[in-house]
């Protein structure tokens, strides 16, 4: 799910301890292991880019603010740090439909909190956290009628965010594009797409591949699917229309790789393709062929 964020604070300072400056930071875009802010799926990414993250210093404290966008779903956060890089109020709460009248109830019981530079004295801040929330679930139906406890849940969480410089805000876009790409199914992470504008073609047409396909069936004794009558070869073509032959997989079991060393000395088969297109632009993408079990 596509989660926004949004920085403030409601509890008493010693609860959460002090921000810190990190001498070193992962980099930000390898980094996995933290759920980034970043994740839009607005066309207007450059917009995204430029307000996003706010830095508000009002009374010597500090609000990291990640604005909301209506319309979608996800997460709301804030953080308020005093002078003294003391954490002093965090709030959180997720933003979502309500299933069964259950409305859960946040409250972050503890928070680490680190950034690559002092926020009172740069605006360019990355930061990284981690939260332990205490989730209170509520069904009001279940509660009035059995009279049921509420039932409260631990969780940990971790989150990153950026403030994107001039000179890093075309790096930025790309990567917010490549991340919303992946986590909406259009591609995966080795740029792969499932689902581009336009998908791969053999140049030749249907009925030509059909015949190529005849000549390297695949005989019963070499695969495990007895009651099937073809098995899918999965193909890779890349954006020259040439297949990536190390990534071909036959999604059922083979006994043998003499299929495989068929389909490489197939040279028809192995460069007669128009790549697919996404946004007007040569891609690679998966083709799945389904081949028969024929004696």
């Amino acid at each position: 799910m596509i989660g926004f964020w949004f920085f403030a604070c409601t509890q008493k300072k010693e609860k959460y301890g002090n921000l810190v400056i990190a001498e070193t930071q992962p980099i930000y875009e390898d980094d996995y292991s933290y759920f980034s802010h970043d994740y839009f799926v607005e066309v207007d990414l450059q917009q995204w880019l430029d307000t996003m993250l706010t830095i508000n210093k009002e009374n010597n404290h500090l609000k990291i603010i990640n604005k909301y966008h209506n319309g979608f779903f996800g997460h709301k956060i804030e953080f308020t740090i005093s002078k003294a890089l003391e954490i002093t109020n965090v709030e959180y709460d997720w933003w979502s439909d309500v299933v069964n009248d259950s409305k859960p109830k946040y409250k972050v019981e503890k928070v680490i909190f680190s950034v690559n530079a002092n926020p009172f004295e740069s605006t360019q801040i990355v930061g990284y956290y981690t939260m332990q929330i205490r989730t209170e679930y509520l069904d009001e139906d279940m509660v009035k009628t059995e009279g049921t406890n509420n039932v409260v849940a631990f969780n940990i969480f971790n989150g990153k965010f950026k403030v994107y410089s001039e000179q890093e805000k075309e790096k930025g876009i790309n990567w917010v594009i490549n991340k919303n790409e992946i986590l909406m199914g259009i591609k995966d992470s080795l740029n792969v797409y499932y689902r581009p504008d336009t998908f791969a073609e053999f140049k030749f047409g249907v009925d030509s591949l059909l015949q190529i396909v005849r000549q390297i069936e695949i005989k019963p004794s070499k695969t495990k699917q007895e009651e099937r009558a073809f098995v899918l070869l999965q193909m890779i073509i890349d954006e020259n229309g040439k297949v990536i032959f190390d990534n071909m997989t036959i999604r059922e079991s083979i006994t043998s790789d003499e299929f495989f060393n068929k389909l490489k000395d197939c040279e028809s088969l192995m460069s007669n393709w128009q790549p697919a297109f996404y946004k007007n632009k040569p891609v690679k993408s998966y083709v799945n062929i389904p081949i028969r079990i024929n004696d």
